[in-house]
């Protein structure tokens, strides 16, 4: 029998993730001059894209995602109990075979040594 998915807290966890990626992407267009989706040049509050901000953007939206996957299956009680564990990069598995090529280094070597 199949786990059933927690549709609520992907609900959550993917727009979370959306919408620091969205965030994202209006910060570059504006650091190359282009107009987000309003048509807007501007954006109040924001500093240059550094390579420290892209670092705490990126990590968001991977946490986000990460967590998605991770506790898909799980109550949102049990998800918040395994908050560190579920928050990790997903475990390489029969499923991610083919996105191997995208998993950090450091993992793809502890999996070839399994």
């Amino acid at each position: 029998m199949k786990n059933k998915l927690n549709y609520e807290l992907l609900e959550f966890h993917i727009r979370e993730a959306a919408g620091e990626l969205d965030s994202l992407l209006s910060r570059i267009q504006f650091m190359l001059g282009r107009p987000n989706k309003a048509g807007e040049l501007h954006v109040a509050a924001w500093g240059d894209l550094n390579e420290a901000s892209l670092e705490v953007s990126l990590a968001h939206a991977y946490h986000h995602m990460n967590t998605a996957w991770n506790a898909r299956n799980k109550a949102t009680n049990e998800a918040d109990k395994d908050f560190g564990r579920n928050e990790k990069f997903p475990r390489p598995t029969g499923l991610f075979d083919s996105f191997a090529r995208y998993w950090p280094k450091s993992l793809m070597r502890k999996h070839k040594r399994k």
